[in-house]
């Protein structure tokens, strides 16, 4: 028994229980890990059995434990990174075959170079294919990138180390005496293949708990039921982007659903929902990714742009309008809901803030609602009138007024 690979064995035994504990956090994949982290310490706590156990138990079994946690590992990759699980029955019938054939080479016929390279040969083919697939998915996981990182350069020198040890036991362990001893390559290769396994699963604990932070960011910085960024959110990367709009005037816009409070007495909040879900929908496709969109409570949002002039602005204004006019949404008795929109435009000022240009796209909004709704308005220049902050200020109060007079705001859905 080597004293490294016994205490890299014992690493991976005490990766289990955190794995284990991740498979309650609904991270993709974790289940996964979790079995394949208890057959890799199986596997190899059955292989440091050499001198005390027969052929079967330190060779045949712990092989295809050692197989079966790289077919885990790999479905586990898959599933985490949104492929296609792999059938039950191919890991099956993988794992029975290597069985059978390692059974062969170990009774019928005894040949030790056949079961080492059998073994290390399938075992490396898998980890590549696990390092494959990481390569080609991991652009799209950019927030945990580096923990994909490790992963992969963990399984390709797993895989890179299996094929050593087919190389050195089928072109002959004499052939490599002039350098070391053959034991030397045996022990050399053995103890790397033990020890790199517990950095593998750290780096696969690490790109679960990055995945499970990475989550939570999200989730606190969008809405559940639209997905557009929260009020704080928005009104965060709002202001980064009027500060470092140098050349450019950026362009608030602030949009209010019509009569959302009667869709919501008459249809139900559920219809409600889908009211909300299908507008901010519309509005992301009318944006087509100029921007940014955020919920700033209940059926009011807000857009951000920079890089645009006003009258583009206007465009994509109207573009929202029209766009939510033709929405038509089923509630669940077969009612057709129809939305309407009024939208608020404001321009940013020189040195001016979110703020200001919020405040003047809250008095455009209030003009487009008592114009009759379902349009656009656009504020006058901050400094060109000062009738516009009074009345940005009255339609201020006028709304909160109402907020308080109706039902108070609830999330997902408000009145």
């Amino acid at each position: 028994m080597s004293f490294l690979s016994a205490i890299a064995m014992i690493s991976v035994m005490v990766m289990f229980p955190v794995l284990l504990s991740l498979r309650t956090t609904g991270v993709p994949g974790a289940s996964k890990f979790c079995i394949a982290c208890a057959l890799a310490a199986a596997g190899a706590a059955l292989g440091l059995t050499s001198d005390l156990a027969p052929i079967w138990v330190h060779t045949v079994a712990s092989t295809v434990l050692n197989v079966a946690a790289g077919l885990v590992i790999l479905a586990g990759f898959r599933e985490f990174l949104g492929r296609a699980s792999m059938h039950v029955w191919s890991l099956v019938t993988v794992l029975a075959g290597t069985a059978a054939a390692l059974t062969f080479f170990s009774y019928a016929v005894d040949n030790a170079t056949a079961r080492i390279c059998l073994g290390a040969g399938l075992a490396g083919l898998i980890y590549t294919l696990v390092g494959l697939t990481i390569m080609r998915h991991w652009p799209r996981e950019r927030a945990i990138m580096p923990y994909l990182l490790v992963c992969c350069l963990a399984a390709f020198a797993v895989a890179g180390i299996h094929a050593m040890r087919v190389v050195v036991f089928s072109a002959g362990l004499p052939a490599f005496g002039g350098v070391a001893p053959p034991q030397f390559w045996i022990a050399t290769l053995m103890n790397a293949r033990q020890l790199i396994m517990p950095l593998f699963f750290l780096g696969v604990i690490l790109m679960l708990h990055g995945w499970m932070i990475a989550n939570l960011r999200h989730m606190v910085a969008h809405d559940d039921l639209t997905g557009t960024l929260s009020r704080r959110a928005f009104m965060t990367r709002a202001e980064r982007m009027f500060s470092t709009a140098a050349g450019d005037q950026p362009i608030f816009m602030l949009l209010d659903l019509d009569r959302f409070k009667q869709i919501n007495d008459q249809y139900g909040h559920a219809g409600g929902d889908a009211a909300l879900a299908h507008f901010s929908r519309t509005v992301r496709e009318t944006l087509g990714g100029r921007g940014i969109l955020g919920r700033l409570g209940g059926e009011e949002f807000g857009i951000a742009l920079t890089g645009i002039d006003r009258l583009a602005a206007i465009e994509i204004a109207k573009a929202i309008c029209a766009g939510v006019r033709a929405i038509r949404i089923n509630d669940i008795n077969g009612a057709e809901i129809a939305l309407t929109v009024s939208i608020g435009l404001a321009t940013g000022e020189p040195g001016g803030t979110v703020t200001d240009a919020m405040i003047r796209a809250d008095g455009a909004l209030y003009e487009a609602k008592a114009a009759g709704r379902d349009r656009l308005s656009v504020s006058e220049s901050l400094y060109s009138s000062a009738s516009s902050r009074a009345l940005a200020g009255a339609a201020a109060q006028m709304r909160a007024a109402a907020a308080v007079s109706t039902t108070p705001l609830q999330f997902p859905n408000t009145a």
